[in-house]
């Protein structure tokens, strides 16, 4: 006993302590608008990534002890969130095996990603996406009912296998139109679960300095994403997750789902002008796209208050079976409007789920807001 904290904690929290101010730091070093939103936004997002980073290394970071839960809402926002996608997280590792059962709903995805290390950086370097399925690609009864079994040995039925370097799966539920979806019930438990050990000093002084480390993490590919966005000013393009993973350009893409298709653009806009993107439909099939328009950390405007995001389900479809998507600061009239409020520059995500590999880049246009009203364009 004690009365004098166990030096060990005062390190790793003076550790903790120093990387919100670092991840500060970045934040205000990012040549970026200068809105009154986005500066707000920006040191909002080091709060909300502080205590999500909290949450997923101190609080649910312990595989013998897993914890699937919901990882990211309205309130927060990790690299580039899908307002139309239901994310779980868990850490796990190949030496425990692992259930997965629940009830599959009728969202047209709910896939799993296998992923190295994102908060100690241990993992081999460009090791992102470690594994990656979805859900029907497995047996379930006629009410939608499954069970699944994760381990690093294969096991009869319902089998997937931890690849090694695996430190977490995430779940991605993607949901086109909410009102039209019933979303799965998803729920993960050790095979073979053992009573957790009482907290320690030691023990929590690691934990503490991987979520310092998982917060400067985020901030580096925040910060370093949209530095990049410049080089597509008005565009938008991209590439299958598979080849993402594979030419591990930076390391936060390596952990992208290998069975979507990621597009992105940097939209920059003089007052009275919109941003016109017409999305062409791919060659093959596909379950779901969305469009969602971001602030310079990464992080979609805030849905709840105004439109910032349109799917294949959501929005009004041209006859040919592509969509025209309009930017602006004001409703211009016409289907299809993102508002983006006060601001005049800004990033854009489109992502694309089981389309394959050929989907076209969106056709892009910056015109002026009275030719869109006019119905010129």
């Amino acid at each position: 006993m004690s009365t004098n904290p166990p030096d060990v904690l005062v390190k790793a929290f003076d550790i903790w302590m120093d990387a919100q101010r670092k991840a500060l730091e970045m934040i205000c070093a990012v040549d970026q608008p200068g809105t009154g939103p986005d500066w707000a936004e920006g040191f909002r997002s080091v709060t909300r990534m502080a205590s999500l980073a909290l949450e997923h290394v101190v609080e649910k970071g312990d595989p013998a002890s897993p914890v699937l839960f919901s990882s990211q809402n309205p309130w927060s926002k990790l690299i580039g969130d899908n307002p139309d996608t239901n994310y779980y997280f868990c850490t796990i590792d190949p030496q425990y095996d692992y259930r997965v059962w629940g009830v599959r709903g009728n969202a047209p995805y709910v896939g799993l990603t296998f992923g190295s290390d994102i908060f100690r950086g241990t993992a081999p370097k460009g090791l992102g996406t470690t594994g990656q399925g979805h859900l029907d690609q497995f047996e379930r009864d006629a009410d939608g009912h499954f069970e699944l079994i994760l381990s690093a040995t294969e096991k009869p039925g319902n089998w997937i296998e931890i690849p090694p370097h695996t430190r977490h799966v995430a779940f991605r539920e993607t949901i086109p139109d909410r009102s039209q979806v019933q979303p799965a019930e998803i729920h993960l438990e050790r095979t073979s679960p053992e009573q957790p050990p009482e907290l320690q000093p030691e023990v929590l002084a690691e934990r503490l300095e991987a979520a310092a480390n998982h917060l400067i993490w985020i901030f580096t590919a925040v910060t370093g994403s949209w530095k990049m966005s410049g080089q597509n000013l008005n565009v938008i393009v991209g590439a299958h997750g598979s080849q993402v993973v594979k030419a591990a350009q930076r390391e936060v893409s390596t952990h992208s789902a290998t069975d979507m298709y990621y597009q992105s653009g940097h939209w920059k806009l003089e007052k009275g002008q919109a941003w016109v993107v017409k999305i062409l439909p791919p060659p093959n099939d596909y379950a779901y796209w969305g469009l969602v328009i971001t602030n310079p950390w990464l992080e979609s405007y805030d849905y709840f208050r105004t439109t910032t995001h349109l799917s294949n389900k959501t929005g009004v479809m041209n006859p040919d079976g592509s969509m025209t998507i309009v930017v602006a600061q004001e409703d211009p009239g016409v289907p299809n409007w993102l508002d983006c409020g006060s601001r005049l520059e800004g990033k854009a995500l489109l992502r694309w789920t089981l389309a394959g590999d050929q989907v076209p880049d969106p056709e892009c246009e910056v015109v002026t807001l009275e030719d869109v009203k006019a119905g010129r364009v």
